[in-house]
């Protein structure tokens, strides 16, 4: 495996609130949300506790509890410090095994697999409330992108009560291509293209710096946050 990765605040935001990470066959990404760096905070407490997790041996319902454990502690410091109430996060996680590949999210980040064939395929559906309108075919997606309330997600972390987590376990391929991302990335720049950047033959590194800035370059609304990594 071969990974890059870039973040940015973009042009409109005070803080950049995303956080990423990776340890050994995990790969993390994570958007937060809340008052005052308290989005800040719980996406890195996501990041954190997933990666202290033990992962060599993980299935699906051991990475579910892991992102569980990540609410649970997002929960106790904001009842520990009261300026972080309401914070919470969105999260999106890719395990790699030689054969296979196990993807959990909660939020509105994403993860893409770009195939040796050229085919740029999302493992994961928004969970936001524009998502559940375009399912209900009570939006197109052209008019989610400009919905008012595109940003409202839900699910996420920080939450609560039962949280549902979604997983899917796939094969991988030599040659296969992963993206994980917060929304800063897919809310500016169009699947079409980020699918021409991925056929790039440059390192991981550069492919998401490439990402980042075209992002910024189109209005940089949010913080966005790319991570590739190449099998």
């Amino acid at each position: 495996m071969i990974f890059g990765a870039k973040t940015d605040i973009g042009k409109v935001r005070e803080h950049n609130e995303d956080s990423f990470g990776c340890k050994d066959n995990l790969f993390v990404v994570a958007d937060g949300m809340g008052g005052h760096r308290a989005g800040e905070v719980a996406s890195s407490i996501a990041v954190e506790t997933i990666l202290a997790g033990n992962i060599s041996q993980i299935d699906e319902a051991g990475l579910k509890q892991l992102i569980l454990e990540a609410n649970n502690a997002i929960l106790a410091e904001a009842e520990k410090n009261p300026e972080l109430a309401g914070m919470g996060t969105t999260v999106a996680v890719l395990v790699l095994f030689p054969h296979k590949a196990i993807v959990a999210h909660i939020g509105d980040s994403r993860i893409y697999r770009y195939t040796a064939k050229g085919e740029l395929i999302r493992l994961t559906d928004d969970h936001s409330l524009v998502a559940e309108l375009v399912k209900r075919g009570e939006l197109t997606e052209i008019e989610a992108k400009e919905h008012p309330h595109r940003n409202m997600l839900t699910r996420a972390l920080g939450t609560k009560g039962n949280i549902e987590v979604e997983t899917m376990v796939l094969p991988v391929q030599p040659g296969d291509r992963f993206l994980l991302c917060s929304d800063g990335l897919t809310g500016m720049v169009d699947e079409d293209t980020i699918g021409q950047v991925l056929a790039g033959n440059d390192m991981p590194k550069v492919l998401a710096e490439q990402l980042v800035a075209l992002a910024v370059e189109r209005g940089g609304m949010d913080n966005v946050t790319v991570v590739i990594v190449d099998i």
